[in-house]
C-alpha cells in the first residue's frame, strides 16, 4: 500500500512513544522508515537519536532529516523531496475531560499533507492491544468504500475483533437525501458495502449518526471507546477542503488515534 514511510518527531514527553509506533505501523505496512526532524543538528541531538533509534529497534537504515524552520512547512519539505506517502505523528495539543484537542502541527498536516497521516493521541512504547476501529464514511463514493475496505484489512492483519463501519450524516444533508427518489437507503448502501467487503475474524458493525454538526459523530466515537479511526479525505489541491463537512471536525478535535487515507 505504501512505499516509504516518516515519523515527524520532537524531543518532547513523547518522544520514543512517538518513535516505537511508528516503528511497528513501519513493520506492519512493510515499508522503510524514515525520521523528520523541525530544527538543526548537533551532536548531542545525533547521539540522542541514534541511542533511541537503537534501544527501540528501527531499521538500521532509517535516516534522520534535520530541516531547520517552522515546523509544518520543514516536515512538508521532507515529505515532498523524499516521496513519503505515510506521514506519522502525535497529535495532541492539550487534553480535557471530555474532549482531546488537535495540535496546531498535526491540524496544519491534515489540512496541508499531500500524503495519508497516522495520528497518535495517546503513544505508548508498548500499547496495548487495538479492539474496536471504526471508519467513518460521509457518503459512499469509491473513495469511501476503498476507505473501508483499508480499514478491514488492517483490522484482519492486526487481530483486532471488531470493527464499525460509521455514516455520518447532518440533519440538513439528511432533509435532502429524503428529496431523492433515486438513492437506495442508507441502512441499505452500507450493508452493500459490508457484502462487497466482510470478514471472517473481525465482527463487522454497522451504525448512523445524525446530527446538526458532525460533532455528533466525533462524541459517538470517542463514548463508543474507539482505538483507531480511519477516515477517508480528499487529495490536497487547494480547491477544496481535505474533508467533507461532517467529518472537518477533526481538524479541531481528535477522538482517538486517526488514519487519514487521502483520495487518489
Amino acid at each position: 500500500m505504501y512505499r516509504r514511510a516518516a515519523v515527524a518527531t520532537t524531543f518532547s514527553p513523547r518522544f520514543r512513544a512517538v518513535l516505537a509506533e511508528a516503528n511497528r505501523l513501519a513493520k506492519l505496512f512493510d515499508v522503510p522508515l524514515d525520521l523528520i526532524h523541525a530544527d538543526e543538528s548537533n551532536p548531542e541531538k545525533e547521539e540522542r537519536f541514534a541511542t533511541a533509534m537503537g534501544e527501540l529497534g528501527l531499521p538500521a537504515e532509517s535516516t534522520v532529516h534535520f530541516e531547520p524552520g517552522e515546523p509544518v512547512k520543514s516536515i512538508l519539505s521532507v515529505q515532498d523531496r523524499i516521496g513519503i506517502d505515510l506521514l506519522i505523528a502525535g497529535a495532541l495539543e492539550r487534553e480535557s475531560v471530555h474532549r482531546n484537542f488537535t495540535g496546531n502541527v498535526a491540524r496544519e498536516l491534515l489540512r496541508q499533507a499531500a500524503c495519508d497521516l497516522f495520528l497518535f493521541v495517546k503513544p505508548e512504547e508498548t500499547p496495548a492491544e487495538l479492539t474496536h476501529v471504526f471508519v467513518a464514511i460521509p457518503n459512499f463514493s469509491q473513495h469511501s468504500r476503498s476507505a473501508y475496505k483499508e480499514g478491514v484489512s488492517f483490522a484482519e492483519k492486526i487481530g483486532v475483533p471488531e470493527l464499525t463501519l460509521l455514516h455520518v450524516q447532518t440533519t440538513f444533508a439528511e432533509a435532502k437525501e429524503k428529496g431523492k427518489t433515486t438513492e437506495p437507503p442508507v441502512e441499505e448502501s452500507l450493508a452493500e458495502f459490508v457484502a462487497d467487503c466482510g470478514s471472517d475474524t473481525v465482527h463487522i458493525d454497522t451504525h448512523q449518526v445524525r446530527g446538526n454538526t458532525g460533532f455528533t459523530a466525533c462524541e459517538y466515537i470517542q463514548s463508543a471507546g474507539a482505538d483507531l479511526l480511519i477516515l477517508p479525505s480528499h487529495s490536497v489541491d487547494g480547491n477544496r477542503p481535505p474533508f467533507e463537512p461532517v467529518l472537518d471536525w477533526i481538524i479541531q478535535v481528535i477522538p482517538s488515534n486517526v488514519w487519514v487515507i487521502r483520495e487518489r
